[in-house]
């Protein structure tokens, strides 16, 4: 008989370990991180560029935001205020639209016109510079002591500004003095020939009429 044969003994395989997924050993994915940096890389840049920018303020206010203020401060000074007053010729300043006033007292002449029969009666008074830097700052009783030495000086003048306007005047009609452009003509020259009398120490702002009554 044949002898039966043995059972080979089966050794079990063995099990390959199992990775825990919780474990702390275990490698993140390199792809869930790359958002993230991201992420941290544009808000570095953010803030760089925030930091650049103040700098630059802070280094260009001095060499180009502070002139540019000064020079629109500058221009809206520059501007020229509400007035009569005349620029300086070639001088590019404006002159001043306030100064003391002399009063030329009433003029009564004779127009141009044929037969003689038209007349002028008029108050005229011309304002002037006053030649003293401190005279918009001068006031009360200081402003009237001023004002009693410039009417005193500006007497020897008086005689003189009256001839030349009684010459102006009477070298018109009643036509040409009864217009506005006739008014403004006689003012320009009388101040041009006023400015002449000062020799440089006053200039004249404006020539007022008052009372301007032809008959």
């Amino acid at each position: 008989m044949a002898r039966p044969t043995k059972s080979k003994d089966v050794k079990p395989k063995a099990l390959e370990p199992v990775a825990d997924k919780g474990s702390s050993n275990s490698v993140p994915n390199e792809e869930s991180s790359s958002p993230m940096n991201m992420i941290i890389i544009a808000v570095i840049i953010v803030v760089c560029t925030a930091i650049s920018s103040a700098a630059s303020v802070y280094f260009l206010a001095p060499m180009v935001i502070q002139p540019l203020l000064a020079q629109s401060k500058g221009g809206e000074h520059g501007e020229e205020g509400e007035g009569e007053g005349h620029g300086e010729e070639g001088g590019g300043h404006k002159m001043p639209t306030v100064g003391p006033v002399i009063d030329l007292e009433e003029f009564t002449v004779n127009l141009k016109d044929p037969g003689g029969q038209r007349y002028l009666r008029a108050d005229l008074s011309i304002t002037v510079t006053a030649g003293d830097p401190n005279f918009e700052k001068l006031s009360g009783e200081a402003m009237h002591a001023w004002e009693e030495n410039f009417h005193a000086q500006m007497g020897h003048y008086v005689p003189a500004i009256r001839d030349i306007v009684i010459t102006a005047l009477t070298k018109r009609t009643a036509a040409e003095l009864s217009t506005a452009m006739g008014k403004e003509q006689i003012k320009e020259e009388i101040k041009k020939n006023t400015d002449g009398v000062f020799h440089g120490k006053h200039q004249v702002i404006r020539v007022n009429f008052e009372n301007f009554i032809i008959q």
